[in-house]
């Protein structure tokens, strides 16, 4: 079974950024290992994807706009103490959100420095909707982020709530990743699960919401928990049954409030 190390190797094999002696090994392995070759092809099945979710986005998407923030995320990435595997994961997660929330730009959902965007305060919610269906089980990992805790005490510091790693196990579920990303310059935190091999995503925005209860909705196929408190929209979303993603939002809304 691939381990967290080997996906960080196969990701960089991938990328080209393995030097001669490492990728001579990796090869030898995967010559030697079904298991590897499967898992490296599962790796490159996933970038595939991706690759061409961005390419039907881009058709639409105000480039410049994008090229900007895109730009910007890049910078505060390269920015970072990690390794350069770890700087070019973050960069394509941002990438993702960068170019699904540009997308929604082009095709006039919202428009930043617009007022009209006030009219709907579930328009960030819709616009994660969109990008989660850009996810696969291998976008959170098999296993947790080695860097899950300075990831959500960053997430902590900027949205201003508790979010340490006791508090958002739910059930049988632990936090895989962590990104800071951002909504019309509001700070947008974002926590990955996989229940069983189902992408779910906790996601904060800290944009001075009024309070609103816990409710629940579907949209797009998803089963979406949503409410408000103290300044934050949250948001728990996954291809998962109702009952159980309102199980999962009432215990992270008790601990997290």
């Amino acid at each position: 079974m691939a381990t967290s190390d080997d996906d960080r190797k196969l990701t960089a094999y991938l990328d080209g950024e393995l030097d001669e002696a490492e990728r001579a090994a990796l090869d030898a392995r995967l010559e030697a290992d079904p298991a590897l070759r499967a898992r490296l092809d599962a790796l490159r099945a996933a970038a595939d994807r991706t690759r061409a979710a961005f390419a039907a986005l881009l058709e639409t998407a105000p480039l410049a706009d994008m090229r900007t923030r895109l730009d910007a995320a890049l910078a505060a990435s390269s920015a970072r103490a990690a390794p350069p595997w770890r700087r070019g994961v973050a960069a394509v997660a941002a990438a993702v959100a960068i170019v699904a929330f540009a997308a929604g730009l082009g095709a006039g959902r919202w428009s930043v420095g617009s007022d009209d965007r006030l009219a709907d305060r579930d328009d960030w919610r819709q616009e994660v909707v969109e990008y989660m269906a850009l996810y696969t089980p291998e976008s959170f990992g098999e296993a947790a982020s080695p860097w899950l805790g300075d990831e959500l005490a960053t997430l902590s510091r900027r949205l201003d709530a508790p979010l340490d790693l006791d508090r958002l196990k739910v059930d049988d579920l632990s936090p895989r990743r962590a990104e800071l990303l951002q909504y019309d310059g509001a700070p947008l935190g974002q926590i990955g699960y996989l229940d069983g091999a189902t992408p779910v995503a906790f996601c904060i925005l800290r944009d001075g919401e009024a309070d609103a209860p816990l409710a629940s909705s579907s949209r797009d196929g998803f089963a979406v928990a949503s409410w408000a408190q103290g300044g934050r929209g949250y948001m728990l979303i996954g291809k998962i049954p109702v009952e159980r993603l309102m199980a999962l939002a009432r215990s992270l809304k008790e601990k997290t409030g």
